[in-house]
């Protein structure tokens, strides 16, 4: 395989494994590699086998992700990988679904024969939140919405109605001097 064939096929399996719960994730990253989501932010062992304390485990997380962006240099790239994020949960007795929209950047190495995952970082750009069974009724008060960002407004909503909390310095599009920020520090990370 080449080298964007070899990139690819580690960010894809990232995801898979991901949503698999599969301990085979690790192979993807270097055991020195960092993550950020919109739950946790530390090295490699806050991620994997974890997940934010309000996902209910009668609901599996479902994710798709779209054909990724690969940005190379030598033995380094980073990649963009648009995902979308479904997740059921219970909300006021209610079953709903929050679909979530967002960007991963993958910061990926070869250091030694292979293609491995050094960072990776979340990029919120939408989300929607509705009930699973059509037609059921379930409203949310537009005032239990104004104090979350748009990027990501009702998984902070989900997540302080399970009792939760989540930050309001997470990464999002509606804070674009942010977004670029990345982007600029990925292209200097390549270019040295």
């Amino acid at each position: 395989m080449d080298d964007y064939s070899e990139i690819t096929q580690v960010v894809a399996k990232e995801r898979q494994y991901r949503v698999r719960h599969l301990d085979k994730i690790r192979e993807c990253y270097y055991p020195d590699a960092t993550v950020q989501t919109s739950w946790q932010k530390g090295d490699l062992d806050s991620f994997v086998g974890h997940e934010s304390k309000e996902v209910d485990p009668r609901f599996p997380i479902v994710g798709s992700s779209a054909t990724p962006i690969i940005h190379l240099k030598g033995n380094k790239a980073y990649v963009e990988l648009p995902t979308t994020t479904y997740m059921r949960m219970m909300v006021k007795g209610v079953e709903v679904e929050i679909q979530s929209f967002r960007r991963l950047i993958y910061r990926v190495e070869k250091r030694t024969t292979e293609w491995r995952i050094s960072s990776m970082l979340s990029i919120n750009e939408s989300d929607n939140l509705h009930p699973v069974i059509p037609g059921t009724e379930f409203k949310v008060d537009p005032a239990q919405l104004k104090d979350f960002r748009p990027s990501y407004q009702f998984l902070s909503y989900v997540r302080t109605q399970a009792g939760g909390s989540i930050s309001n310095e997470l990464l999002g599009i509606d804070r674009p001097r942010d977004v670029q920020k990345v982007y600029q520090d990925a292209d200097e990370w390549l270019a040295n």
